[in-house]
């Protein structure tokens, strides 16, 4: 048998992931398809019948129709597991289908382990209406908490026995529900389950909020009450209820399980035909609004709260109210408060990359030298290692690059970031801005109204409209960067950078008369400003940060300024 780093890695605990033997993950679009590989690879041999798999994975519909179905379900994964080079990881005859247990890891095939891992197997999958599915599920998920009690019953006893263990560890959680119409039709249908399958898949890649499984149209959500019978049945804080209407109406509605209040709801009009960009943009659209109203929420309930008697995962809601605030006062609050935290739980990821973020912004503003980033890149790698999935470690990696002029690492950092989760609206951001001082301001353009996009109420939005003034400036349109640099300092008029590059755009586009008063005011706001403080951004192209300041030390206005090729 080939070592572990020859072979594919198939995780079922919590949500369904594969990798191949490079550490490359592979993805799988289609839910049967990721069932049907759960089922392979928990069978004794690696071995299925073609009949089994056929009742438990489509039930409701004719054999033919089944065969059919299975046919191209193998098919797909036929063409994302079996490379060129032998021997293959998916094997199929006439009679059955088995997957070669000889090139893959599975963690619950180890139940030791699988009693070690937290997560629920096939953490949030479900198939509408089918018995023989969920029986399988069930008897899995079963046989997985045995294998958990067993594994606890054999561990040496805990200092502290007595202490109740929260299976999230404080962090809030929510599940997904699909409510079908009595009067859907099967392609309807269909669509819906679609939809709910890429919200789901969205939504277990934010690390910070566990994803509870759910029947599908077994809870029926016509109330307050049902939200917090539900709620309660569930064990979760929040729901999200997808209805599917006349017309291809879907319909979003997010609700807080502990009181039934009604957080978010949106309707959304699907196309005739729907094509896979408009589910895609949907989900990621939904679970950007869902996330940072879930964020908002568990901030707004701790801000108030005695400090003493604060959870460490509430501690860092805490400092994230306060770091949002944007003053000296409260970062230093926010730094304290995660200190607490990480005293606390000095293991976790998530912690650490929080504290990563509160110790980046406070270099950022001091325009801290390459040492003291290059210390906290290293702290934060090794955190982004104790959680590869977590998105936000991989871009505060980004972040540090780009501030150290690495601009290719900055780069790929932040669009894997992006790839974990789709819906983070800050790596959009963060990538437009990377683009744009690496001399690609026309794609950062796009970039950066997609994080606007994404989360248009969001309080650091200032930076995006900046990050826009500049991008617009580097291409020449100065009326443009205006514009943005005006919308920047609507939302935070004290905004130095949004001053500086509205001072620039004016007088690379010849108002000196607007210059002068743009110039005035950046020094009343900031007497001290010295235009050197420019020299830190790391633009590739060095001689834009001489052009900044030049604009404001003024002289000689000039009527355009060079431009950027446009690719």
């Amino acid at each position: 048998m080939p070592p572990d780093t020859e072979r594919f890695r198939l995780e079922l605990l919590g949500a369904f992931r594969l990798f191949a033997p490079d550490g490359s993950r592979i993805p799988i679009k289609s839910k049967r398809s990721r069932i049907l590989l759960a089922m392979l690879a928990t069978a004794r041999s690696g071995e299925r019948s073609r009949l089994w798999l056929e009742e438990r994975l489509w039930g409701d519909r004719a054999r033919p129709q089944a065969q059919a179905s299975l046919r191209r379900e193998l098919s797909n994964l036929r063409s994302l597991l079996n490379g060129p080079a032998p021997p293959p990881l998916l094997l199929t005859d006439r009679e059955s289908v088995a997957v070669n247990l000889g090139r893959i890891v599975v963690d619950v095939r180890d139940r030791g382990r699988a009693g070690e891992v937290r997560g629920e197997f096939l953490e949030g999958v479900d198939i509408a209406a089918d018995e023989a599915f969920e029986d399988w599920l069930r008897e899995e998920r079963q046989a997985i908490a045995k294998a958990r009690d067993d594994a606890m019953a054999a561990a040496p006893a805990r200092p502290d026995p007595g202490q109740v263990v929260d299976p999230f560890a404080g962090r809030p959680s929510i599940s997904v529900l699909v409510q079908q119409q009595q009067n859907l039709s099967p392609e309807n249908a269909v669509l819906l389950e679609g939809v709910a399958e890429d919200l789901t898949d969205r939504l277990a890649r934010l690390r910070w909020l566990p994803l509870v499984g759910a029947p599908l149209g077994a809870l029926r959500i016509d109330g307050n009450e049902a939200v917090t019978r539900a709620g309660r049945l569930l064990n979760v804080d929040y729901l999200l209820h997808c209805r599917l209407g006349l017309g291809r109406n879907f319909t979003l509605t997010l609700s807080e399980t502990s009181s039934g209040r009604l957080l978010w709801s949106r309707r959304y009009e699907l196309g005739d035909p729907v094509a896979a960009s408009d589910i895609d943009r949907v989900a990621t659209d939904a679970v950007a609004a869902l996330s940072m109203l879930i964020e908002t929420d568990q901030q707004q309930r701790v801000r108030d709260r005695l400090v003493q008697g604060l959870t460490p995962d509430e501690l860092v809601w805490r400092a994230r109210w306060h770091m949002r605030r944007l003053t000296r006062e409260d970062a230093r609050i926010a730094e304290d408060l995660l200190e607490m935290a990480i005293r606390a739980r000095p293991t976790s990821a998530e912690v650490m990359i929080e504290r990563g973020y509160a110790e980046a912004w406070k270099l950022w503003a001091a325009g801290a030298g390459a040492a003291p980033i290059e210390a906290l890149r290293q702290r934060m790698a090794l955190a982004r290692d104790m959680d590869p999935y977590d998105a936000r470690g991989h871009l505060l990696l980004g972040i540090l690059d780009l501030w150290l002029s690495r601009h290719e690492s900055a780069e790929a950092l932040m669009r894997e970031a992006i790839a974990l989760n789709p819906s983070l609206s800050s790596a959009y951001g963060q990538l437009g801005s990377c683009l744009s001082l690496s001399g690609r301001a026309n794609e950062g353009l796009e970039l950066l109204r997609m994080a606007l996009r994404l989360n248009p109420l969001d309080t650091q939005n200032f930076h995006q409209f900046g990050e826009l003034a500049l991008a617009q400036l580097m291409l020449g349109d100065f009326a443009a960067a205006i514009v943005e640099a005006d919308n920047a300092l609507a939302r935070r008029p004290a905004y130095i950078y949004g001053h500086v590059l509205k001072t620039a755009a004016l007088w690379m586009a010849g108002e000196q008369e607007r210059w002068l008063e743009a110039r005035g005011t950046l020094r009343r706001i900031k007497p001290d400003y010295d235009p050197a403080a420019l020299e830190w951004l790391p633009f590739r192209d060095r001689s834009w940060n001489k052009r900044l300041q030049q604009a404001l030390a003024g002289g000689q206005p000039v009527k355009a300024a060079p431009k950027l090729a446009v690719c």
